[in-house]
């Protein structure tokens, strides 16, 4: 990266000028009236949201500067249940996410703003509680994990300024908040179960409780269900233990232990014809995927003074990624002498992150702190001629790989009468090491035995102007971001590398601006538009004269548009029961505008689509009774750059995928004071679609599905 592209711009200027105020402004007399500042922290206490304003996100949460940046909070219990980890009505009121679909919970794939192929989910940040849940968070950034949706209290979705606040990413955060035990509180008791189509059955239960300055839960859930299609079964197993502490009324500390274990069969996918055929088809019927993920967390939050608080977090983590894979054949149609290839990564990383929050001078408020990380990740790769075999007998490459990571950052809220202005900086230091064991055979390069180092200074501008009689804020963000060089970038393991394959981080200008705000009873909205610069994509290019491939900074894109949600409850004069529209519209003009194969210039970036809309109708009776229906509306859209198919006759894969809509009901009712019912319709009309594609087909969505269960509570 050329630093001084990142740095000697506009945005430095303001940023450095913003930042050198603050000595200045340390001693204001506070002759002009002063902006409301909301509650940055409650210790002892559930973070609460803004008053004025509750689908947005605080303004300073656990050390992290939130406002001046575009967000969303929701709280899934203020809609239907979720069951089985849907994540299409997980996200259901995160505007403009896109997911691209699949029926196993492998692995979940997702993108924003036509940002990069949403497999794996490597354009967005997920976390829980702050820490990220990627495998590796920078050499391999992929989504195997997610916690169970019945822990979730609330999910906040930041754009823009996320990597500011969480490291390196030119897309979206989400970050998952978990429950807390209750201090004070006698034992409770909580146990779902739920069965469906396909062999669905899914178990959530829980226990919690809590004495004097000491809170627990212990949550086990379980997931299994067949498949519409042969081997496209799944088991999902997952097991958490929280403990709370109250340190006086000075701080918390708070201890999670986790473990997760999935294993699930992947039926491949298709081309189109074969697809129109028999939407059923499986062809690949021995690949399965297995994930083991174990991780314990050690948070607390200590307020030092009235002024002056602390948020720190520590974790460790393990994960392993082990998979089956063969080539796709049609049933009946084996070809002989076919390879089974076992893929193995394994992931152990630490990680610490601390901020302080201080309130100083007349009104104002800085954050500052650092990240660590460091993660050990070895991969290798068997092979066997038998297809179902546990594991292969002929290793094929090995690997050790490692991550270093270290960033410091700050940034200040200084307020004045109804204007805030939010500087913020972040200095990054990035390294990956591989050390190549066994180089796969029949490649020409040598073994890789490298360190690849990157510095990366960022800097962000948030903006601020209140109208407090109205109920309305204006907020507007400038900051950079990066996407890293990753373990295959630097090192792919079957691939002949060329001599100068050591490509520099992919950079972007986040811009946006906005209105939001609760200007009558029940009404909230946030209307904003975007541009979003992404340069230096890394892409393969393969050596002229060669057949070696390198990993280069290929080309830029520019993605601009529009973004507008809204949420009203018609009945919010009403203390029993609500009856909430909800709404997203996210429209999107995206164009690569250089690239090193001048055939993209001009074309729309894979999976961008011109509209991405998002529907719901929520109603809730004294907490008895909730009904929600939801629908998502996508515009077609290609899967690649080229805006091209592949393939030829019966194995062509067509270019576009189709729009789309599909809508799902789901339910609860309180029968007895312990006693719920729940149920629900996945795909109501039963809508035969597809959303993900890559180079080897299509995979099919979910057809109509419905579950029923109950919950009994304890308390």
């Amino acid at each position: 990266m050329n630093p001084s592209r990142m740095v000697l711009n506009p945005l430095f200027l303001a940023v450095t000028l913003a930042l050198s105020a603050q000595a200045g402004l340390a001693a204001e007399t506070g002759n002009t009236r002063k902006a409301t500042k909301l509650d940055t922290t409650e210790v002892n206490a559930t973070a609460a949201a803004d008053p004025r304003f509750p689908a947005i996100a605080r303004e300073i949460e656990d050390g992290r500067v939130q406002t001046g940046k575009k967000s969303t909070e929701i709280r899934l219990d203020e809609q239907a249940p979720v069951v089985n980890n849907a994540l299409r009505e997980t996200l259901i009121r995160l505007p403009g996410l896109l997911l691209s679909e699949q029926q196993i919970p492998g692995h979940f794939n997702v993108n924003y703003r036509g940002l990069g192929d949403p497999h794996e989910s490597e354009f967005v940040s997920f976390l829980e509680n702050g820490v990220p849940i990627a495998s590796d968070w920078f050499g391999y950034p992929t989504l195997y994990y997610l916690p169970s949706m019945e822990r979730v209290r609330k999910v906040t979705f930041l754009r823009g300024g996320s990597g500011l606040l969480y490291g390196p990413q030119v897309g979206p955060s989400v970050n998952f908040q978990m429950r807390a035990p209750a201090m004070d509180e006698h034992f409770e008791a909580r146990t779902r179960h739920v069965g469906g189509a396909d062999g669905l059955y899914a178990t959530y239960n829980e226990l919690s409780g809590g004495q004097g300055d000491l809170g627990w839960l212990v949550a086990l859930d379980r997931r299994q269900f067949d498949g519409e299609r042969d081997n496209e079964d799944s088991e999902v197993t997952g097991l958490n233990a929280t403990l709370n502490w109250r340190q006086g009324d000075t701080g918390t500390w708070r201890l999670d232990l986790s473990g997760y274990d999935s294993e699930s069969g992947e039926a491949g996918r298709m081309p189109n014809s074969f697809y129109e055929a028999d939407p059923l088809l499986t062809t690949q019927p021995f690949n399965r995927l297995w994930i083991e993920r174990r991780q314990l967390t050690l948070g607390t939050e200590q307020s030092i003074s009235d002024l002056f608080r602390i948020n720190a977090t520590a974790w460790y983590a393990t994960q392993d990624r082990y998979s089956r894979r063969t080539p796709r054949f049609l049933p009946g149609n084996l070809t002989p002498n076919l390879l089974a290839s076992f893929d193995r990564q394994e992931f152990e990383s630490f990680g610490v992150d601390a901020r302080a929050t201080l309130d100083w001078g007349d009104n104002h408020t800085i954050t500052f702190g650092s990240t660590g990380y460091v993660d050990d990740s070895p991969r290798e790769q068997r092979t066997s001629t038998v297809l179902i075999a546990p594991s292969g007998e002929t290793l094929r490459f090995a690997q050790e790989r490692e991550t270093e990571y270290l960033a410091v950052f700050a940034e200040n809220v200084f307020r004045f009468d109804r204007w805030s202005v939010i500087p913020a900086l972040r200095v990054e230091r990035l390294t990956l090491g591989i050390d190549e064991t066994l180089r796969a055979p029949g490649l020409r390069r040598d073994a890789i035995d490298d360190r690849f180092t990157q510095t990366v200074p960022l800097l962000g501008l948030g903006l601020t102007h209140d109208w407090h009689e109205q109920g309305l804020q204006f907020y507007a963000n400038a900051s950079q971001a990066y996407r890293p060089m990753r373990f295959d970038d630097v090192g792919n393991p079957t691939a002949n590398l060329g001599l100068g394959n050591d490509p520099d981080v992919a950079d972007a200008l986040n811009l946006e601006a906005g209105l939001r705000g609760q200007p009558v009873a029940g009404l909230f909205f946030d209307v904003s538009v975007f541009q979003i610069d992404f340069e230096d994509k890394l892409e393969n290019f393969i050596v002229p004269g060669t057949t070696d491939i390198e990993r280069v900074n290929s080309g830029d894109a520019r993605h601009r548009g529009l973004e507008l949600a809204g949420e009203y409850d018609f009945l919010h004069d009403d203390g029993d029961q609500s009856l909430k529209l909800h709404g997203s519209v996210a429209l999107l003009d995206a164009r690569i505008t250089a690239s090193q194969t001048a055939s993209l210039v001009g074309k729309t970036p894979s999976y961008a689509p011109d509209h991405v809309v998002k529907l719901g109708l929520q109603y809730d009776w004294q907490q008895r009774l909730k009904i929600g229906l939801t629908g998502t509306l996508v515009d077609e859209h290609y899967w690649q750059d080229s805006n091209q198919g592949t393939g030829t006759g019966v194995f062509a894969i067509a270019a576009e995928i189709p729009a789309y809509q599909v809508f799902d009901l789901s339910a609860e009712y309180r029968l007895l004071p312990n006693l719920s019912l729940l149920g629900g319709i996945s795909n109501l009309a039963d809508k035969q679609y597809y959303s993900r594609v890559r180079s080897d087909g299509l995979e099919p969505a979910a057809g109509r599905r419905g579950h029923l269960g109950f919950e009994f509570r304890f308390d």
